[in-house]
């Protein structure tokens, strides 16, 4: 260290500046202080497969809403045949509840009460094809006079045997025909619907 600053003041000794015009004495090294390592950032989790809304487009949507309304004619078939049409209409709804079921199981996404209704109308869809097909293939048999007979016993107490051939009459025209499909169609439709809102409404509780 020099004994005398520049500006010819005596230094006291280790001064680190000049007590007479404040320069330093020795040049200090600089200390740069590092900044500290981030940890890595993890890679974000991918993100789930967005499926399209529920409809037609749909796959996994559409193989439900099938499965489900094979499932609910066999029921529908069986429970009339057992004379229980109480079951019939459970057998709709349950039919809309099991397609919620099955989408959120294969899925893992869970659906509102609209999207529940709209996928088990979806399953109605198919159980009101699949009767359509059913009657369709039956109509040449049912101008049979023994089914024509059978018609005939069952609305017995509908009135008098003329009334009973006009309500046959009917049922066979056209527009009788349009009504039934038109009713037909709002049961198999609606039920389900109902059964898929309910399922969504359920089964977002777990």
């Amino acid at each position: 260290m020099p004994e005398y600053c520049t500006c010819g003041a005596k230094l006291p000794e280790d001064a680190r500046f000049c007590h007479k015009c404040g320069r330093p004495t020795r040049e200090e090294p600089v200390l740069v202080e590092e900044a500290p390592i981030a940890p890595p950032v993890p890679p974000p989790p991918p993100l789930k497969p967005q499926l399209p809304p529920i409809g037609f487009h749909n796959g996994p949507a559409v193989r439900v809403a099938l499965l489900s309304g094979v499932v609910g004619f066999l029921l529908l078939i069986i429970s009339s045949s057992l004379g229980a049409p109480a079951a019939s209409t459970l057998g709709l709804v349950g039919g809309g509840f099991l397609a919620v079921y099955l989408y959120q199981r294969r899925t893992g996404q869970r659906l509102s009460v609209v999207h529940g209704a709209h996928l088990g109308w979806l399953c109605g869809i198919f159980d009101f094809a699949i009767m359509a097909a059913v009657l369709a293939a039956r109509m040449p048999s049912l101008s049979d006079p023994g089914i024509m007979d059978a018609m005939r016993k069952q609305l017995q107490g509908a009135g008098s045997q003329a009334e009973v051939d006009q309500i046959i009459r009917t049922l066979f025209s056209p527009p009788g025909m349009l009504a039934a499909a038109a009713l037909m169609f709002l049961m198999f439709t609606v039920l389900p619907a109902c059964g898929g809102a309910l399922g969504a409404k359920l089964l977002s509780r777990d």
